[in-house]
């Protein structure tokens, strides 16, 4: 199953909200960097109650939205 999230980094709390057919919008209150990609994983499987194992980046779509895998 492919999900797609949208990131917003540095906002001022943290909350998830689905917009669509596997589609996410996370605000996230810190900054992009080297280890975006493990925190939104994380919070992927928090969120979705799978673990973190099962959750595979894919890369980013023409909107510059985040792409993961859950097998």
């Amino acid at each position: 199953m492919q999900i797609t999230v949208k990131a917003r980094f540095n906002s001022s709390s943290e909350r998830f909200e689905k917009y669509g057919q596997n589609r996410y919008l996370f605000y996230l209150p810190f900054e992009q960097d080297g280890d975006a990609q493990e925190v939104l994983i994380s919070l992927l499987s928090r969120y979705m109650g799978v673990p973190p194992a099962r959750i595979a980046f894919r890369g980013f779509d023409q909107n510059k939205d985040w792409v993961f895998e859950v097998n």
